[in-house]
């Protein structure tokens, strides 16, 4: 099945509850596996390199909208109309573009096509006897058309087991495809037999719309329900959510309201992040630009998500360790080249006074010697991954 013949999903989300409206006698599932799977194409290389070179994001196959239609125009009205409303989510938006450089540009210092650039490099290298196979798609949510793509194995497409990878401020889901990091990315995958789910956020890449907490959370949101949903959606069993650096706060806002499903088994891991964007920005930089990030509406942040989380969480962290190991001890936390020991979440949960890091079983915490943007090495790649079937082979 081709990308413009994807049946279109629709689905409506809300914070109190979730309702299912379908469009389509196709559930998403049916494209990765049975005989309509992408892969079963006779055309499958010629329209998967065709797919992976437009610079538009592909035809809208699954959709989302976490509020109505109605309430996008009013409040779009009423950013207009009233002054300092539209001038508050101006400057929210132009500070998003120095917080998620790969959103500009000319912050980043990147190509104006690099997304399309490094697809299509990807899409030139692909052969025949690829094992492992690769779908483009579009997913949107309330207006925002969100760039997505799907890897996995004919083997474990019908496995239900996903890892959903949200990205940190500089990086692109095409790096993952095509980038330094493609090599440990599978590795982890191999290692686990997991199929994986990537996106790039509002403003990136073919991603339409501006950056914003808002937007980004809603399209993590978006693609967990496409993962979630098991009548239109992909139908998961198991879901690791992957976070490092700003996709780690993504995923932890997410989890702030998320209802988790009871027939569903999540593992979160959140590598080399902050426990509050503000307080890191003003590390970085400076207190006055961290105190105008937190006025202006970047409040991203995991610390109070993560105590509150019930379900296996990994942290890796940057520490003063001979080899990756378990620790427990935030004194052993060093700086990562981007954040502080005392800016980052394991820090942060570590020295929390009620010690619920601690007495929570399902925390681990895992100390590596790779700075902020170092690729994971092998000891590293194999702990974390052995850590993640335990949790999963956990009743």
């Amino acid at each position: 099945m081709d990308s413009s013949q994807l049946p279109p999903v629709n689905q409506t989300i809300t914070d109190s509850s979730r309702q299912h409206h379908p469009s389509s006698r196709h559930p998403f599932s049916s494209l990765l596996f049975g005989p309509e799977a992408f892969y079963r194409n006779g055309n499958y290389l010629k329209s998967t390199k065709n797919d992976f070179s437009q610079k538009k994001p592909l035809p809208v196959s699954y959709s989302v909208k976490t509020e109505r239609k109605i309430f996008r125009v009013v409040k779009q009205i009423l950013s207009v109309v009233i002054f300092p409303i539209g001038l508050y989510k101006l400057i929210h938006s132009f500070i998003g573009r120095y917080i998620l450089p790969a959103s500009s540009a000319t912050i980043s210092k990147l190509p104006l096509n690099y997304g399309q650039q490094a697809r299509e490099k990807f899409a030139n290298n692909l052969t025949e006897d690829e094992e492992w196979k690769y779908k483009r798609f579009t997913i949107e949510v309330d207006g925002n058309k969100i760039d997505a793509a799907i890897m996995g194995k004919v083997s474990t497409f019908a496995n239900g087991r996903w890892l959903l990878n949200s990205n940190g401020n500089c990086q692109f889901y095409e790096d993952i495809l095509a980038g330094d990091d493609v090599r440990e990315f599978k590795r982890i995958l191999m290692t686990i037999d997991s199929n994986a789910i990537m996106f790039n956020y509002p403003g990136v890449g073919a991603s339409s719309g501006v950056p914003s907490q808002d937007t980004m959370v809603k399209a993590y949101k978006a693609i967990m329900a496409l993962l979630e949903n098991k009548e239109d959606g992909i139908g998961a069993q198991e879901i690791i959510g992957y976070g490092h650096s700003i996709g780690a706060g993504v995923q932890g806002e997410f989890l702030k309201k998320a209802r988790l499903k009871d027939d569903i088994k999540y593992v979160f891991v959140k590598s080399r992040t902050f426990s509050d964007l503000p307080a890191e920005i003003a590390s970085v930089t400076s207190r006055l630009l961290g105190f105008v990030a937190r006025i202006f509406g970047w409040n991203m942040g995991s610390v109070e998500s993560s105590k509150r989380l019930q379900v296996p969480e990994i942290i890796l962290q940057t520490a003063r360790v001979p080899k990756t190991q378990e620790f427990a001890d935030a004194a052993q936390i060093r700086h990562d080249d981007i954040i502080a020991p005392e800016a980052s979440l394991a820090h942060a949960l570590l020295k929390d006074k009620h010690g619920t890091a601690k007495k929570n079983g399902n925390k681990v915490f895992i100390g590596i010697r790779e700075g902020h943007n170092q690729t994971l090495n092998h000891w590293t790649v194999s702990m974390l991954s052995d850590k993640i079937k335990s949790f999963l082979n956990t009743p």
